[in-house]
């Protein structure tokens, strides 16, 4: 899909402080298009590929757990934290949506409110299937760190990559995704972006 020239107007409609509000999100700003961070399809597959390699961190909580979601926010929290996730403020980046179909997504500047749950409430909003089924990605500001919280049958799970950008077969799909026709400009033009800024 290419972008179409409303889409400033578009963007705004979409309403991403009242959609991630529920999570205890504060919305900030959607990050400029022309940056050249990794695209959330490519930091979702930073996780994976680190951990074939070993190297990334992982936290995981089974449903069994008393008062699981709790526990779930809490580890994303701690894991989030220690691996450098959030800047100085407290801030970090989300994925959100560019279209109501979903068919193109980018950051989010966000930070969290007083009260939150990205676990329970924010899962049955904006960051996953349901509630108590999480599935969102989470960048740092400086887009070295990436946080991938998925659910499972029985457990939740956030997976942890920092330092990513010299990985080969990212590098490699990030390539090809650049070259693909069928991608949407978006995507194709910020994996680029991403590839010449890390020395691609």
């Amino acid at each position: 899909m290419d972008f179409p020239k409303d889409l400033p107007e578009r963007l705004k409609q979409l309403d991403h402080a009242g959609r991630l509000a529920p999570a205890g999100l504060v919305f900030l700003g959607l990050m400029d298009l022309e940056l050249p961070l990794i695209p959330p399809s490519l930091a979702n597959m930073a996780t994976g590929y680190q951990q074939r390699l070993g190297k990334c961190q992982i936290a995981t909580v089974g449903r069994d757990a008393p008062d699981y979601l709790t526990k779930a926010n809490d580890s994303w929290f701690e894991l989030s934290r220690a691996g450098g996730l959030f800047d100085d403020s407290g801030e970090f980046l989300l994925t959100v949506p560019l279209d109501e179909q979903r068919r193109d997504l980018w950051w989010a500047r966000v930070r969290l409110a007083d009260t939150w749950d990205l676990m329970g409430a924010g899962s049955a909003a904006e960051l996953g299937l349901g509630f108590g089924e999480p599935e969102f990605t989470a960048l740092s500001v400086t887009g070295d760190v990436v946080a991938f919280c998925a659910s499972h049958e029985s457990a939740i799970i956030t997976t942890l990559a920092a330092g990513f950008a010299d990985l080969a077969d990212l590098r490699q799909h990030a390539e090809w995704v650049a070259s693909q026709r069928r991608m949407s400009r978006q995507e194709k033009e910020a994996a680029r972006r991403w590839l010449d800024a890390t020395g691609g």
